[in-house]
């Protein structure tokens, strides 16, 4: 009684040879959730409307439904279909299911959700269901509906997962060991009981895919002071914007222009918005630097610069330590 079916029907409608299709449904034509416009497509196409029927089985080409009638208004408003215990037969050579989907209540219930009659998950005001942090929106709380009312649904659970501390459990997983997966990249993770079946495609503890993807080099892995996890450091002057390193970011991020930026001259740090910075020259530590917005000159070397301290610290590291970077 969908707008799928309507689909489905004037598709059929429109196989060579085929005769007759017919929609079979367990309402009036009232009650059903397809746009009326949907409905009178489907019938201008030559598709029959057969209402008040609910379909039990299909067996040698016949289709045997159950004779419905109308009941009292279910919590939608729609009356509800009664079994009136008679039958109907309908010549069926195929049958084509289009009676919707539905979240697999098992799954829900196997995560401690609480379930209401319906299967649906329990929910609050604000969309959380009986198990803090998981939150049941859209189709899922409200059965078949519509796109508004998901996204009516999503928009209060957003405000609500807004003042989550997202990165609650961010230093749990990441490995005390950073040199360990570093060098089993690749591998099967055999003896890594963190990541799984994974392999490594997901590690918390070590992502430099966009190092490793660059075909310019232009994504660098700078080890830091005082850091566990080596901070990537994209070099302009390498990169010529390929978008590699986007497409396989597994964050969803473009490191070409996300990352914190080594450039080479004024021109190219002018020409740029990426947050990042231009070491002078003159063998001093001192140093253009664009940073949330905002354009400066500091002497990294100097703690009270004003600078950071985690940006303080990377550009020393590049300066100190990788030294073939900076022109």
């Amino acid at each position: 009684g969908g707008n799928t079916a309507m689909d489905a029907a004037r598709a059929a409608r429109r196989i060579p040879g085929v005769e007759h299709v017919r929609l079979v449904y367990r309402r009036t034509r009232r009650y059903m959730p397809a746009d009326e416009e949907e409905l009178a497509l489907a019938l201008a196409d030559g598709v029959e409307f057969l209402e008040l029927l609910s379909p039990v089985g299909v067996k040698d080409g016949v289709l045997t439904c159950r004779v419905m009638e109308l009941g009292a208004p279910d919590a939608s408003g729609r009356r509800s279909p009664v079994a009136t215990g008679k039958t109907r037969t309908v010549p069926a050579s195929a049958v084509i299911a289009a009676v919707g989907e539905q979240v697999d209540g098992a799954f829900l219930a196997a995560n401690g959700l609480t379930l209401d009659q319906k299967g649906r998950p329990v929910v609050d005001e604000t969309m959380q269901t009986s198990v803090p942090g998981v939150f049941a929106v859209g189709d899922t709380r409200r059965g078949p509906a519509t796109v508004v009312e998901a996204i009516a649904d999503a928009a209060r659970a957003a405000g609500a997962i807004v003042s989550l501390d997202l990165g609650k459990y961010a230093g749990a997983n990441i490995g005390p060991d950073h040199q360990a997966p570093l060098a089993g990249r690749g591998d099967l993770c055999a003896d890594c009981n963190t990541c799984g079946d994974s392999r490594c495609l997901g590690c918390a503890t070590v992502c430099e895919t966009c190092a490793e993807v660059c075909p310019n080099r232009a994504n660098v892995a700078v080890a830091v002071p005082g850091k566990r996890q080596r901070q990537i450091v994209h070099v302009d002057g390498m990169c010529n914007e390929c978008g590699n390193c986007a497409t396989f970011c597994p964050y969803d991020s473009r490191p070409y222009r996300d990352k914190f930026t080594l450039f080479w001259s004024r021109e190219d740090f002018d020409h740029s918005e990426n947050e990042g910075f231009l070491p002078y020259g003159d063998g001093s530590g001192t140093c253009l630097v664009r940073l949330d917005g905002r354009v400066a000159e500091y002497d990294a070397a100097d703690p009270a610069c004003g600078l950071p301290a985690d940006v303080r610290a990377l550009i020393q590291a590049v300066r100190a330590d990788y030294g073939y970077l900076v022109r």
